[in-house]
């Protein structure tokens, strides 16, 4: 009999969840394509946002940029945003925080992407220079400040179409572009 009793209670408060106004909800979640200017790639990503009130919201966000060049990036975002207007139809508002761009250099198989004729007095070489340059990759961080603009308009009750702009200052310096989704909870 509890168990019955629990589920209905489950139930009632997954439908409640469900068919809640987006304006009555904090909580935000999407993905969507980000171009990053210095890296020269495209990208997804994945963001959570939640509303504090009418004007402050936060959002935290990870980005994966495709591998170009032997090059691996993506990057991390904590941003809060003060919303200049927000209505039924949108939201338009500025951003600032803080951004960690990692990166990771990998060669694989760079000797044997070119045909080398090696002498009979350097095979005994070939051997060291090949597992060296398989075995090559560089890794690290970088830390930099978020400003930016951006802002969504409503699609439904629970889904909006985003869009950013945003500069990251710092180690990394770049200009990110990105459009995507987010639905409220």
């Amino acid at each position: 009999m509890r168990t019955i009793k629990m589920s209905l209670v489950l139930s009632a408060l997954f439908v409640f969840g469900l068919t809640a106004n987006a304006q009555d909800s904090k909580f935000m979640l999407g993905a969507g394509v980000d171009y990053a200017t210095e890296i020269q790639n495209l990208g997804i990503h994945l963001k959570g946002l939640y509303q504090i009130n009418d004007v402050w919201e936060a959002d935290a966000g990870y980005t994966y940029y495709f591998k170009k060049n032997y090059t691996n990036w993506s990057s991390l975002d904590f941003n809060g945003h003060y919303v200049f207007s927000c209505n039924d139809k949108g939201c338009f508002y500025a951003l600032a925080g803080l951004n960690v761009t990692f990166y990771k250099v990998k060669f694989d198989n760079v000797v044997s992407d070119y045909e080398v004729d090696y002498s009979d007095e350097y095979t005994d070489y070939y051997d060291s220079m090949l597992s060296l340059a398989t075995d090559m990759e560089a890794k690290g961080s970088d830390v930099g400040l978020n400003i930016g603009l951006g802002g969504r308009m409503g699609l439904t009750d629970n889904l909006f179409l985003t869009g950013e702009v945003k500069y990251t200052l710092g180690g990394a310096n770049y200009l990110n572009i990105g459009a995507g989704i987010l639905y409220a909870f």
